[in-house]
């Protein structure tokens, strides 16, 4: 079984509850195995707690071939969010941690 785990930085204004779409692709990664993503908020404040969660990851496929020549592109889509309460820390950054296992 191979693992292969990269990590993505991204830059967003998230106060607690707010969320934010991610993506990547078209690319074969994608294709095949399995794959988990985790977000880890980039904590500026002291004192503040941060909150980060994963609420949905999908894997997207497209066909773009032409007569009978398939080309299938796979995409993939996930929807991070600030889960803090009130009060709490807005995310200013985050880091995902994107991991794929295949057999």
């Amino acid at each position: 079984m191979a693992t292969q785990t990269f990590p993505y930085f991204f830059i967003r204004n998230l106060p607690p509850g707010s969320a934010t779409a991610v993506s990547w692709g078209p690319d074969p990664f994608f294709d095949q195995g399995t794959l988990t993503l985790s977000a880890h908020p980039v904590t500026d404040l002291r004192q503040t707690m941060h909150w980060m969660t994963v609420e949905e990851i999908s894997v997207g496929k497209k066909d773009i071939g032409s007569g009978d020549i398939s080309n299938v592109q796979s995409s993939l889509w996930a929807l991070a969010r600030n889960n803090g309460l009130s009060g709490q820390g807005t995310v200013k950054s985050f880091v995902a941690y994107l991991t794929r296992t295949t057999a």
